[in-house]
């Protein structure tokens, strides 16, 4: 079965959820955008190589830190190391607080990818070339007041719903399928946190990532101003409260509102336990 410990940024949960698995014989799906991309251990406090010698991790390392990598993309990794399947066989820990990661894997969300090169042909097409692309292919013409784009936005997704994409089943428990661990003191913790990620070479590893990616452009630590440290900390703060506003409506985590670890570990082994 999967369960999901998730968290706050700068919470402890990979910790913790390190504990659980040695404890409980776990592997581990990690569920960070960030971690996703090599050469990024300590932007994203990437679990040791000791660590990753003692429980299984999935989720990192998976994408070069030129490639832009999308929600579709971490889902077709997760069925190419057949996560679904093995959450029938086995009991699997996803952790991190990327929550369209997690949302994305319990509701099996559906996407329908445009396809820019159907776009660019049906972009040379005038509105009456558009009235017979319909008709020579059998496509129902839409139910509102037809213009250029109503009819291409049409033909669109006529032409790619073939290609729609549904997460597989996966074995999550009924009700709660984990917890969400918001701490209380995550500002004093995000800190204490970059003071160290700094101390360990942060600045070196930006430097060495190469042609990096919008995704990885967007992540705490790149493109920041001279003041680097105050720059992190702003930033991981504001990431810290979106977590927080998108986690409060996700019913099926349980929120939990403390900075003791143990009162986060009886939930989420409540939970395992069942």
């Amino acid at each position: 079965m999967l369960y999901f410990l998730a968290g706050i940024t700068a919470s402890g949960k990979s910790n913790l959820a390190h504990k659980i698995a040695i404890e409980k014989n776990m592997s581990i799906l990690s569920i960070d955008s960030m971690a996703v991309y090599k050469g990024l251990d300590i932007l994203t406090a990437k679990p040791t190589d000791v660590m990753q010698a003692q429980v299984q991790y999935y989720g990192l390392d998976i994408a070069e830190p030129d490639q832009n990598f999308s929600i579709i993309d971490y889902l077709n990794y997760l069925i190419e190391k057949e996560i679904p399947e093995k959450s029938f066989n086995e009991d699997i820990l996803a952790v991190g607080g990327s929550g369209l990661y997690i949302k994305s894997i319990i509701d099996k969300y559906e996407f329908k990818p445009a396809d820019p090169a159907i776009r660019s042909e049906l972009e040379q097409l005038n509105y009456d070339q558009l009235i017979k692309f319909h008709n020579l292919n059998n496509i129902p013409l839409p139910n509102t007041e037809l213009n250029k784009r109503r009819l291409m936005r049409n033909i669109e997704s006529f032409m790619v719903e073939e290609s729609k994409f549904v997460f597989p089943d996966i074995n999550i428990p009924k009700g709660h399928v984990g917890v969400f661990w918001n701490h209380p003191e995550f500002k004093i913790n995000i800190a204490k946190r970059t003071k160290s990620m700094i101390s360990n070479g942060l600045i070196n590893e930006i430097n060495n990532i190469k042609n990096p990616s919008k995704t990885i452009l967007q992540a705490i630590g790149l493109n920041l101003s001279q003041d680097i440290e105050e720059n992190i900390n702003i930033k991981t703060r504001r990431l810290a409260k979106k977590q927080i506003t998108w986690f409060k409506k996700e019913e099926r985590l349980k929120m939990i509102n403390s900075s003791k670890e143990d009162v986060v570990y009886q939930s989420i082994m409540d939970i395992i336990d069942g």
